[in-house]
């Protein structure tokens, strides 16, 4: 009798670790605050804190709370429609598909969440299992309340929070550059997708 092997669960946040969140984000902010006076074009790879202060300033000269307005843009569909996967990650993520069980393990908005289902079925349609975790005042954390996410299991997110509240026992922090909330690892860290494929398949 033939014994079944079983896949491994690998687990991928969504934003900021397998699609280019920020420079979707940045896109809509310049294309809306081209006219201003003050409009310094936002570089999304200087993108620093979740309120975007750095790279959009004027969301917080209009705005008097921007959190609102970031919410605004991920809900939004415009916002989905410009997303891009980081360079290589569709193509390591359906490579590691054949190696590991692929779940995508996010937060959202409520009203980003179906968005985001729909373009990773469209995208990444290889990808059976998808967990959202919906977060109405959060910043992209909370992943503590996966308890699916096994001492067995693999996991990689742009934020250590996320990284240190599970008991995955393989953890990669994946960092294409600096921001405020990526500093408190000292664990392995992923530059790139490339860097991925080499260490895992």
């Amino acid at each position: 009798m033939t014994e079944i092997m079983t896949k491994r669960d690998l687990y991928i946040d969504f934003d900021s670790t397998l699609v280019m969140s920020d420079k979707s984000f940045a896109r809509m902010y310049n294309e809306k605050y081209k006219d201003d006076p003050e409009f310094v074009k936002a570089d999304w790879t200087k993108h620093w804190s979740w309120s975007y202060s750095r790279i959009c300033p004027l969301l917080h000269k209009y705005f008097d709370d921007p959190h609102l307005i970031t919410r605004e843009y991920y809900n939004s569909e415009e916002f989905f429609v410009h997303l891009e996967f980081f360079p290589d990650a569709k193509e390591t993520v359906e490579k590691l598909s054949e190696k590991f069980n692929v779940i995508i393990c996010t937060s959202a908005f409520p009203k980003n969440a179906a968005r985001k289902v729909l373009w990773i079925e469209e995208h990444l349609p290889l990808v059976d299992e998808i967990i959202i975790l919906i977060n109405k005042s959060g910043q992209g954390v909370g992943k503590a309340r996966v308890p699916m996410m096994e001492p067995e299991a693999i996991f990689i997110d742009d934020h250590p929070v996320n990284l240190h509240s599970t008991k995955a026992s393989e953890k990669y922090l994946f960092k294409s550059h600096e921001t405020d909330y990526s500093q408190d690892w000292d664990g392995a860290i992923f530059c790139n997708w490339k860097e991925i494929g080499q260490a895992l398949l």
